[in-house]
């Protein structure tokens, strides 16, 4: 096959498939049991309301401006958190290379 060119594939005969409805469910009586509803909700669709109604008392959610401050205010103590350590980490490398100099300055005078 050349680049660029398409071919096709007789795909094999499938077999016919039927449907055949289901017969309704027998009712033993005229009296069907319906399950109670859970307290607070409507039994039919119809009775639902459509409209938005706030949940009173509920303390699960925040303000996005409370939020990106916290967020924010997390990255700032990270960066401090990582500065104040790299400027630990530099003075400890200044005392070391210091006392080096003095050890290099003292076998110098001992030649």
């Amino acid at each position: 096959m050349g680049e660029g060119q398409l071919t096709t594939q007789a795909l094999p005969p499938t077999s016919a498939v039927s449907i055949i409805a289901a017969a309704p469910p027998s009712v033993a009586s005229a009296e069907t049991v319906t399950p109670p509803a859970p307290s607070g909700v409507p039994a039919s669709p119809e009775a639902r309301s459509t409209e938005f109604r706030a949940v009173e008392g509920g303390s699960e959610m925040q303000s996005g401006t409370a939020l990106l401050t916290e967020a924010y205010a997390a990255i700032w103590l990270c960066a401090f958190a990582l500065l104040f350590a790299g400027v630990r980490r530099m003075k400890k490398l200044d005392q070391r290379i210091d006392a080096l100099a003095e050890e290099v300055a003292r076998s110098r005078k001992k030649e």
